[in-house]
Order: C-alpha cells, then sequence, then structure tokens
C-alpha cells in the first residue's frame, strides 16, 4: 500500500515540475520573421501592381549582370503571366521566364521560373488546341451551309426545269388547238361558201 501514494508523490511532482518549467522565461532567442519565400506575395495582397512594376524595372536597368537582376527578372516573369496582373502578356512572360533561365540557372528564382515556363505553355498549347477546334467547328458550319445552299440551289433549277417543261408542254398544246381552230375556220368558210353557192 505504501506503493501507491508514493508514485502518485511522482507523478505530482512530476506535473508540478513540468507547469513550472513552462513559465519560467526561456533563454531561447526568438526567430526573426525571414522576408517571403515569394516576393510577389506582397504585391499579391497589396495589388499596386504599378510601383512593383516599375521598381523591378529600374533593378534590371541598374543591374549590370543577369545573375544580379534574377529576382527582378523573376518578379516581372511574374507580372507577365499571372491573370490578375494588369501586365498580364504570357508571351512577354516567357522571354522574361528565359532570360532569367539563361542569365541565372542555378538561382532558386530560376527554377520557380522553370515551373512556371512549363505551366505558361501547356495553357497556351491548351488555348490553341481550343482556338483551332472552335475554327474547325466554324469551318464544318460553313460547309454544311454551302452544301444547304448547293442543295437547294439544285433543288431550285428542278424545280425550275419542271416549270419550264410545264410551259413547253402547254405552248404544244396551244399550238395544236391553234392550228386546230384554223382547219375548223378553213371548214367552216368552205360550207359557207358551199351553202352561199346552194342558195344562189
Amino acid at each position: 500500500m505504501g506503493k501507491k501514494p508514493r508514485l502518485v508523490r511522482h507523478v505530482a511532482a512530476a506535473f508540478i515540475f513540468a507547469l513550472s518549467a513552462g513559465c519560467m522565461p526561456s533563454h531561447v532567442q526568438p526567430v526573426p520573421v525571414a522576408p517571403p519565400v515569394f516576393p510577389p506575395q506582397t504585391v499579391m495582397q497589396s495589388g499596386d501592381y504599378k510601383v512593383f512594376f516599375d521598381a523591378n524595372t529600374a533593378a534590371i536597368k541598374a543591374c549590370s549582370k543577369t545573375n544580379n537582376c534574377a529576382e527582378a527578372l523573376f518578379n516581372l516573369s511574374f507580372l507577365y503571366c499571372y491573370p490578375q496582373s494588369p501586365y498580364y502578356n504570357p508571351t512577354k512572360a516567357l522571354q522574361f521566364i528565359s532570360d532569367l533561365i539563361a542569365g541565372a540557372p542555378k538561382s532558386p528564382w530560376a527554377a520557380q521560373a522553370r515551373v512556371w515556363r512549363e505551366l505558361i505553355v501547356k495553357a497556351m498549347k491548351e488555348k490553341n488546341r481550343r482556338r483551332w477546334m472552335i475554327q474547325q467547328e466554324r469551318l464544318k458550319s460553313r460547309e454544311a451551309d454551302l452544301q444547304n445552299k448547293a442543295a437547294t440551289s439544285k433543288d431550285w433549277q428542278v424545280d425550275r426545269q419542271i416549270l419550264q417543261d410545264e410551259i413547253k408542254s402547254k405552248d404544244e398544246i396551244i399550238q395544236q388547238l391553234t392550228r386546230q381552230i384554223k382547219g375548223s375556220r378553213k371548214i367552216d368558210l368552205e360550207i359557207e361558201k358551199k351553202e352561199k353557192g346552194l342558195l344562189h
């Protein structure tokens, strides 16, 4: 029975020690907050794209080696490939990404830029594929319209031919009737002559 109270005292002592250790001031210095790992994060939050653009354009003009302005190239690449940016232009983004990868291939910015390049190229291919499909649909629609017009034209030509044949047939009937009427008039005239001759 003496073991249980001793165990409870040890657990209680350990618990009190843990609580008091947590309340003691730490001798460890706080870790300073590092700047963002993704520099464009600030402009994404603030939305001040013009200031960001101007600052990075000036940085590129000021640096003499591409390796020294890798971050500015990265930031401008972001501005051109981010759809929410007013500078959005995937073609220009690819130019800046190529400059970054060629000028500073071992920088961490180049590694991220390679990923962007793949995504941009994939998106552009998909966009071109969709545009091509839309054009194909339009071409098919135009072909169908032309075929319908051609079929309508053929139908019209057939109808016209039928009408012409009917008119020709009626003309022939009229000519026949006209000849018959002329023939019957001749007969009537001869009969009249004979009747006149009999009466005189």
